[in-house]
């Protein structure tokens, strides 16, 4: 970061203020944006966006006094050092707030994470790019047309600064590409997409996820509804990403103390199917939530959460782990406006020993669903859900005919614990991963 002398001066000038006795951290963010937006034939959007920002905790007799700023400016720098000293003196003191100590953490440069060639390559290259990519998807008859693509490029770059001694800085990027494209057979039409984040840019693969994006569209020409019922059913690797998603936010040790969580007081529990195996990991080398260190400053790590569906660990950051008596897991997520809240880093379903075509077979009959509409809906809180979805009906292991014009229903919790299978198939979609999973019975509504 460019500015460190700046960072290094505003702590220098709080901890002056703040006194010997006081507790100073600086949490400094900036980030570099390029987004272009591609749709039917023409540029829709382009922007450039840079951001960044400042944020000065003082804990002061067991008070906490925090203030923030979105520029990195000395003149105002002295009124947030004052603003921060006058929050300390209208709160109340809270025993279980710390600072991170300095601990060992690996370097950024050997995790993967930052592409040194970020902003090199002029933009109208990936403009050329998309339009390549519009070209080849409609070199596919059935497709009418791209109805976007969308590719983003991102640097971004954080350092913190505290009076334990703790100093650390880290770099990365995030390069993303997504394209939905239009089918057409007759009356019938379908919209199928794809798309890819990952922290290298040499790591999309373009035509691959364009291709993805036109089978997706295509396969979907002539789907019909099923009637209503019980059945065995496949989820794809972004689907069943989707409802992991939705049950993140249960892991949180915050949750969990704010008694928002499914998952309080049910560790060492078996709390899904055997088959299950969540992990978070903030080393993983790539991944897009990787970092050598939380937003605290404690080292990341990798943590099982559940083993063989039995429950193991909650996510914590300083604050939830001095409540709870144990150690944080170096999942502290925050920016430089806000406070810290524990949250995943990369999470995923580890992998099975099956093939999807095999837990296809397996399943029988039954259907394999691609895609859901209106997962935003549903509650992460109760875990409970209603979501369309489209996909396939399979019989006898075979792809019978697509579907589409139905819903599924139930509980998250539910689902997890009725997993009969994962496929060795594990995929990323952005910092969420899993293979293919089979679930025993889901209730669907359809004709």
């Amino acid at each position: 970061m460019n500015n460190n002398a700046f960072i290094k001066d505003v702590f220098a000038k709080t901890r002056m203020s703040a006194g010997s006795s006081s507790g100073v951290e600086v949490f400094a963010e900036k980030s570099n944006d390029t987004t272009i937006v591609w749709s039917q034939g023409k540029l829709e959007d382009f922007y450039i966006s840079e951001s960044q920002g400042l944020g000065i905790k003082i804990i002061r007799e067991g008070k906490t006094g925090f203030a923030y700023m979105n520029k990195f400016d000395g003149l105002a720098a002295d009124g947030l050092i004052s603003a921060a000293l006058k929050n300390c003196e209208s709160l109340q003191p809270d025993k279980f707030v710390s600072l991170a100590v300095p601990r060992k953490t690996p370097m950024c440069s050997e995790l993967d994470i930052c592409d040194n060639s970020f902003g090199k390559e002029p933009a109208v290259k990936k403009i050329d790019t998309i339009k390549k990519m519009e070209k080849f998807s409609l070199s596919n008859g059935r497709i009418k047309s791209v109805i976007r693509a969308i590719y983003s490029e991102s640097l971004g770059e954080t350092q913190i600064i505290n009076t334990n001694g703790l100093e650390l800085s880290c770099r990365g990027t995030v390069f993303s590409y997504g394209i939905s494209c239009l089918s057409a057979e007759g009356s019938d039409t379908q919209v199928g997409g794809e798309s890819s984040v990952t922290r290298l840019s040499a790591g999309l693969d373009f035509e691959k996820i364009t291709a993805e994006a036109v089978k997706n569209a295509v396969e979907l020409l002539g789907a019909k509804r099923i009637k209503t019922g019980n059945y065995p059913t496949v989820f794809n690797q972004n689907v069943a990403c989707e409802f992991l998603s939705l049950l993140e936010s249960s892991f949180s040790a915050f949750a969990v103390q704010k008694n928002v969580s499914m998952l309080k007081n049910r560790i060492n529990e078996k709390v899904f199917s055997d088959t299950l195996n969540v992990v978070d990991d903030g080393t993983l080398h790539g991944g897009v939530a990787t970092s050598s260190f939380d937003d605290e400053g404690t080292p990341t790590q990798g943590t099982v959460m559940v083993e063989k569906g039995v429950l193991k660990n909650y996510l914590y950051d300083l604050y939830t782990a001095n409540k709870d008596g144990v150690k944080s897991t170096g999942n502290s997520s925050r920016g430089f406006s806000g406070v810290s809240r524990p949250s995943a880093t990369n999470i995923f379903i580890q992998s099975g020993s099956l093939s999807p075509d095999v837990i296809i077979k397996q399943m029988n009959s039954g259907l394999l669903v691609t895609e859901t509409m209106g997962m935003h809906n549903a509650d992460a809180v109760s875990g409970e859900f209603s979501v369309g979805i489209n996909g396939f009906f399979v019989e006898n292991g075979v792809k019978k005919f697509p579907v589409h014009g139905i819903t599924i229903a139930g509980n998250i919790f539910d689902l997890f614990k009725n997993i009969a299978a994962a496929g060795n198939d594990l995929r990323f979609y952005g910092s969420v991963g899993s293979p293919s999973l089979l679930v025993n019975g889901l209730r669907v509504s359809g004709e």
